[in-house]
């Protein structure tokens, strides 16, 4: 687990673009949760080419895809490179990666888990999938690998993402499915005051706590979201979503959640599961 990818900026903010649970599938008029999930990922695109903010680097956090189709991996990877900035990406629960990596592969979309960028900053990206579960949980090796790399970085600000929450959502059936071994994950950070955020996928939906004493975020998804404190199954009527977080070279950070403002991507509400 040592590949990284080094990102050398000339400026004092690394600035990166957060999305995440974009749903994909092979066919272009599949819906989820009565959201073509292809329209709303390119709106969310088509917004962020509109708006001609500079990113030094985007991290993408799992489930690209719905049905596991490389197809539908194409779909995401095409259009993500067409913005021409550099991408990182992890798996989420419903990704399959016998699809994935080779179409990844042939995109040059690269799987780093460590990024330096400028002089500053260290981005981490952990694997919390569990094959066939909902649920996730950190392996040993993704641990182990956390750990080292903070060890050996200890001088830089360091942005952890994952694709499970380790925090509770305040939505009971989502959280059955978080991350299972959080007590692992607290006690390596308690270690590493430098480990300024935390940031994770998921839950459809936007969370800015403090946690452990830093930040941890969940970035809204680029398709549906659940709607918040809920402890059934309900779907919120917030549209596509994604994440610009600003990074300082004192370790201060600012993000900010957008969303697409369209009845184009008014989700089915009476829907009670998927």
């Amino acid at each position: 687990m040592s590949a990284f990818l080094s990102l050398p900026i000339d400026k004092k903010i690394g600035r990166i673009l957060h999305i995440t649970d974009t749903h994909l599938f092979a066919c272009e008029n599949e819906t989820l949760l009565g959201v073509n999930t292809l329209d709303s990922f390119n709106a969310v695109i088509c917004e962020i080419e509109k708006k001609k903010q500079y990113y030094d680097l985007i991290v993408a956090s799992g489930d690209f895809v719905q049905d596991g189709s490389k197809a539908a991996y194409e779909r995401f990877a095409t259009r993500i490179t067409q913005l021409d900035i550099p991408c990182v990406w992890l798996p989420g629960n419903h990704d399959m990666l016998p699809n994935l990596q080779p179409v990844f592969n042939e995109y040059q979309i690269p799987n780093e888990k460590l990024i330096l960028l400028g002089e500053n900053w260290l981005i981490i990206l952990l694997n919390s999938q569990v094959p066939g579960k909902a649920y996730g949980r950190l392996a040993e090796s993704e641990l182990s690998f956390l750990s080292e790399t903070l060890q050996q970085y200890s001088e830089r600000n360091t942005c952890v993402f994952l694709h499970h929450h380790p925090v509770l959502s305040g939505c009971q059936w989502l959280d059955q499915h978080c991350l299972q071994n959080t007590e692992s994950l607290q006690n390596i950070l308690k270690q590493h005051p430098q480990v300024k955020t935390v940031g994770f996928g998921h839950i459809h939906q936007n969370i800015e706590q403090q946690w452990e004493g830093r930040m941890v975020f969940a970035t809204p998804s680029t398709c549906a979201q659940f709607k918040p404190q809920c402890n059934e199954f309900t779907v919120d009527e917030c549209g596509p979503g994604w994440r610009d977080l600003s990074l300082y070279e004192d370790g201060t950070i600012e993000t900010q959640v957008s969303h697409i403002e369209s009845t184009l991507f008014i989700p089915d509400l009476t829907i009670n599961g998927y």
